[in-house]
């Protein structure tokens, strides 16, 4: 599957990044580290949180336990053979130019405001 290298994993426990393995087994997938393994997880489950530098994000909804902080990374592409199982990535709603131009209307609308 992918390289321990190129898979990072932040389990909302403790704020480490630490580097993991991917084991796919059907529709679930399991995380491994040295002597340890993870509850399997869906495919399904997961939601695409955007990049991080040069990794790709990825989050978990499960709608049973509330997972906020957790997070899936991958470096760099995702390979080919998780692609196709992985959501896919999208595009911010607003790029970075796009909330300039809000932060900038906004400031003008407050000024003229208190003028």
């Amino acid at each position: 599957m992918s390289e321990p290298a190129n898979a990072w994993l932040i389990d909302g426990k403790n704020a480490l990044k630490r580097p993991v393995r991917i084991e796919v087994i059907g529709k679930t997938f399991l995380l491994y580290e040295q002597q340890w393994r993870s509850e399997p997880f869906f495919f399904g489950d997961l939601v695409y949180r955007g990049k991080e530098g040069e990794s790709h994000v990825f989050g978990l909804e499960d709608g049973i336990k509330d997972r906020p902080k957790w997070k899936l990374g991958i470096k760099g592409e995702i390979p080919s053979e998780l692609s196709a199982l992985f959501p896919r990535p999208k595009a911010p709603l607003i790029s970075n130019v796009g909330m300039m131009i809000i932060a900038f209307l906004c400031l003008t609308i407050v000024y003229f405001a208190v003028a």
